[in-house]
């Protein structure tokens, strides 16, 4: 059992240092100089080695320590966090080389413990819930096994003996707790947002998504592959959402985008967490989704183009003059909302050409149609070019749209100089370059044009996942296209950029990632960020599924009764026709004959040879002369006492009171003996006799 103990404690001590390992906060030399030792201190315990340190030479170790403990913290790491893991850790490994009393047994327990709840305060990631479990299981068996070992004086046990059930016993007991913690976290009232929920990640999108976007910041975004959001469909048609909306921007200066008007309003909140932007639009396709949004140096929710409804535990959401929609305070940790959204058509059922008289607004004109003062002549001239014969402005927009797509290629590698103007670079003389390029050329040519436009940066759909149902947004995925204002159907989403043409690995390791991806998601949505907005969500969730099962197997059930009813009205119907055709009746009184005749063989069998020797046609036999005997006894026995089981029939007939009967059935045990043991065939006096013995005894 010592032994089995001394393993265990190495478990549990090597699983701790796993999860604080993984943390990414640990440096490496400690990770080295801890893993050679915890090695070599598993080899001297298998070996049964002497410890190489005394209880008095770790005493000496500890305080000189102490002077490295401050060193550590004022000169080396520079924080005490770091000095106190390493302190920890050297504490461990003295008390794992020396002479171990049951006391220090103890306090490398609580060392590793330590360890541990120090990992849990570094990270937030889902490894860490592995390295607990592992924890877990070791912690359940050191601790088992140190009672028995603390008690092996008392009652001999073997480790083999012991080993396996201990083993066995720890693992169920884990998993007892794991269980029984799941259903606590789960169901326990939530009183605040939780430890997890207020850890802190360094913050992403460190430009690209603020009032003021200088031309290319977006391309710098894209060379990250980062994940910004998940968001997974929850109603609505799929694949409806190509984009997703961050921020817009309307006036531009030739190298730089930004917002003139940078007023916001705040969005009254519902007692049940919703905000309201704008009520619904019926004729446009209508998408709610879930979004778990990572820490963003932004304030900007994302979500599909107009957004109706956000839902979620968000504090303060405003809304500005160009439909963006923001938290008050930059999100020091994940979100998770719910967007309800409008999917605006294009053309919903008329054409590009519109013979009607379009009218723009004079406040969109003069804020939307704004160009640079700078603005390079060519430009103008290639807008009018383009636009010729266009009638509408939603057919100048798509004209733009197609010609910027046919005519230029999408690359990330800038060769070329911007210059002085950008804009006018990229269409004349590179014709080459990414996202930000073409949606600021498009929106600078449809205002040379005297279409009102504005920018808008945000991502493209992103990688869906079909494990988890949702998709996976990556910083690569940021993305810029335009708006145009559309006279009776206002801003409407053009994206002249082509496609890109990198492809996704769709390998092996691909398909892996989509696993661990649906395991974060669903740690990050229901564990990290789990408090009572979420906790009331998955209860009402559950009580509407309760309620559909519910409903289903109630309808279900009224089906299958209306089913069988009417399965029985139709049977009952063919019956009751079938009762009124003669022929039936006809077929079953046959069939009944057969199955009389049928269970009753032997004695219409027996009835038909005695109507052939009436007759005079047949043979007398065994079965004939036994019929008429048992008829003439049964026809006795109405008033007489019947045979008794240990009687003979002779015994029985001596018996009768009646001396004609005794005489008369006599005479028929003599036929009956003679035929049934006899050697001599019966013949057809005999067959008289029986009948006249018959005849007599009814009479």
């Amino acid at each position: 059992m010592q032994r089995y103990f001394q393993i265990s404690v190495h478990a549990l001590i090597i699983t701790a240092f796993l999860a604080l390992a993984l943390t990414g906060r640990l440096d490496t030399p400690s990770i080295v100089v801890f893993t050679l030792v915890v090695a070599w201190n598993i080899y001297r315990t298998l070996k049964d080695l002497p410890p190489p340190i005394t209880s008095t030479g770790a005493f000496t170790l500890s305080l000189i320590y102490v002077g490295v403990f401050v060193a550590d913290m004022l000169i080396v790491s520079r924080s005490f966090i770091p000095a106190t893991i390493h302190l920890v850790l050297f504490l461990e490994l003295v008390k794992l080389c020396q002479q171990k009393s049951d006391k220090d047994y103890f306090y490398l327990i609580i060392l590793a413990f330590l360890k541990i709840l120090a990992a849990s305060s570094l990270t937030i990631d889902m490894s860490f819930v592995a390295t607990l479990i592992l924890f877990l299981v070791a912690l359940v068996s050191t601790l088992m096994s140190f009672d028995m070992y603390r008690s092996e004086k008392k009652a001999a046990v073997t480790d083999r003996d012991a080993t396996v059930p201990l083993g066995s016993m720890s693992v169920w007991a884990t998993l007892w707790i794991l269980v029984m913690g799941v259903a606590l976290f789960f169901m326990i009232p939530r009183v605040g947002t939780g430890y997890f929920s207020r850890a802190t990640t360094p913050s992403l999108l460190l430009s690209g998504f603020t009032e003021n976007v200088q031309l290319g910041q977006i391309g710098q975004v894209k060379l990250s592959s980062a994940v910004v959001m998940r968001a997974r469909r929850i109603s609505g048609t799929p694949y409806a959402a190509f984009r997703w909306r961050g921020i817009s921007l309307d006036s531009f200066d030739g190298k730089a985008w930004y917002k003139t008007d940078r007023s916001r309003s705040s969005i009254p909140r519902s007692p049940g967490g919703q905000y309201t932007i704008r009520p619904a639009e019926s004729p446009d396709q209508q998408v709610r989704y879930e979004v778990l949004l990572e820490p963003l140096a932004t304030t900007a929710l994302f979500g599909p183009h107009r957004i109706r409804v956000i839902r979620g535990n968000l504090g303060a959401v405003e809304t500005d003059n160009d439909d963006g929609v923001f938290t008050r305070f930059p999100a020091l940790r994940r979100i998770q909302y719910e967007v309800a959204a409008t999917i605006p058509s294009r053309t919903p059922g008329q054409n590009l050409k519109s013979p009607i008289v379009e009218h723009i607004p004079n406040d969109i004109q003069i804020r939307y149609q704004r160009l640079p003062e700078n603005t390079d002549p060519r430009i103008k001239t290639l807008a009018r070019d383009i636009t010729a014969n266009a009638t509408s402005v939603l057919e100048k927009a798509a004209m733009v749209e197609t010609y910027l797509k046919r005519n230029y290629r999408y690359t990330l590698e800038l060769k070329w100089v911007p210059g002085d103007q950008p804009i006018a670079t990229f269409l004349f003389n590179a014709r080459t370059g990414h996202c930000e390029y073409f949606a600021s050329s498009m929106a600078i040519l449809l205002r040379a044009a005297g279409v009102p436009t504005r920018l808008v940066n945000g991502f493209l759909t992103g990688e869906y996942n079909p494990i988890g149902d949702d998709y996976i947004i990556r910083q690569s995925d940021a993305h810029s296209w335009v708006e145009v204002y559309v006279p009776d159907r206002g801003w409407l989403e053009f994206d002249p950029t082509p496609p890109d043409p990198t492809e996704r690995d769709t390998g092996l390791m691909a398909h892996l990632s989509h696993y661990v991806d649906a395991a974060e998601f669903y740690w990050n949505s229901y564990i990290l960020i789990y408090d009572s907005s979420l906790q009331m969500q998955l209860f009402r969730s559950a009580q509407d599924q309760a309620q559909s099962v519910q409903a289903r197997f109630r309808n279900e059930s009224d089906e299958w009764m209306a089913r069988s009813q009417i399965f029985a009205d139709r049977v009952a119907g063919r019956i009751q026709r079938l009762f009124d055709k003669t022929w039936f009746w006809v077929v079953v009184v046959i069939l009944t004959l057969l199955i009389v005749g049928v269970r009753h063989r032997k004695f219409v069998r027996t009835q038909f040879l005695i109507w052939r020797l009436r007759k005079g046609t047949g043979a007398v036999n065994d079965e004939v002369v036994e019929r008429m005997f048992y008829r003439a006894v049964r026809l006795v026995e109405r008033n007489c006492k019947s045979r008794r089981s240990a009687e003979t029939w002779r015994e029985w007939i001596l018996r009768l009171p009646d001396p004609v009967r005794r005489a008369k059935l006599g005479r028929a045990l003599e036929v009956f003996e003679r035929s049934k043991y006899g050697r001599m065939p019966v013949s057809g006096s005999d067959f008289t006799l029986l009948e006249e013995t018959i005849r007599e005894m009814k009479a």
